[in-house]
């Protein structure tokens, strides 16, 4: 069913946007928060799609096309993420329901707080529960025939008790096939948990193996796992390139980049052959 416009709603999504450079603004109206958010201003760069193509291909023996590795279609309109919001939710799926597409803009209903930067209150042992927690949700989100693109905590938010995703700009999985993005969820989910918050490296050693297992118990496809597998050779090795970078600082704080890298590698390194 297409719903009536909500023009007081949608004048005042236009006026916050107007009024702020911010990409994302949030707005409240009757009694209700909502989320104006912007077309993303530039494609992935030349150089990060080379990166990607280059991986993939190392995985999956697939070349895709330059051209749309650089988000072209995506990065200059807000269509892709419309359709795929609207998508996840019919499939029953939590995501922000899309109250209205602008030319240059979505506005959505708010969900709540980021988990990370809800985790940067929470205890390590709140840190380890709550993540254990999403790692199950990624698995059963992924054993729906679902995939994120990008999975990282910042794009997980929490409402009515439960997590919700947000931002589906990434079209990766558009062009390949789906254990191979939902393992690239994995990669992504576990990189951004480690050194986030009360999860310090050596939390980060003991949390991460287990977040991985229960990402494939909740979802034990064995071609996401073999995905796994094939990808752990390539992570390792841009882990030993990235091993000068361990000691760089960025105005006297330590970089965690590579050693984020570090922690992501030994964690697939975790990974059994068989299920």
């Amino acid at each position: 069913m297409i719903e009536p416009p909500n023009t007081p709603l949608i004048d005042a999504a236009a006026a916050a946007l107007a009024a702020s450079t911010d990409r994302v603004v949030i707005l409240a109206h009757a009694g209700r928060r909502y989320v104006a958010k912007r077309v993303a201003p530039q494609p992935r760069s030349r150089l990060q799609a080379v990166a990607v193509r280059w991986l993939v291909k190392g995985i999956t023996g697939q070349s895709l096309p330059m051209q749309t590795l650089r988000l072209a279609d995506a990065a200059t309109g807000v269509g892709f993420e419309a359709r795929r919001l609207r998508a996840l939710e019919q499939a029953g799926q939590r995501v922000p329901h899309l109250v209205h597409e602008g030319p240059d803009y979505l506005l959505l209903e708010h969900c709540g707080n980021t988990v990370a930067n809800l985790l940067e209150d929470w205890t390590a042992d709140t840190c380890r529960i709550e993540m254990e927690n999403e790692a199950r949700d990624l698995g059963a989100f992924h054993r729906a025939g679902q995939w994120h693109g990008a999975s990282q905590i910042k794009n997980l938010t929490r409402h009515d008790g439960a997590t919700w995703r947000i931002d589906f700009e990434e079209d990766f999985g558009e062009l390949v096939p789906l254990p191979v993005v939902q393992a690239l969820d994995i990669i992504l989910f576990l990189n951004s948990v480690s050194l986030a918050g009360a999860v310090d490296e050596a939390e980060s050693r003991r949390l991460l193996p287990r977040l991985l297992a229960l990402c494939l118990e909740e979802n034990p496809d064995v071609r996401v796992r073999a995905t796994l597998l094939r990808a752990r050779p390539w992570v390792a090795r841009l882990a030993w390139l990235s091993t000068p970078m361990r000691r760089r600082t960025v105005r006297g704080r330590q970089r965690k980049g590579a050693l984020r890298l570090a922690l992501l590698a030994d964690a697939l390194a975790t990974l059994s052959d068989r299920p």
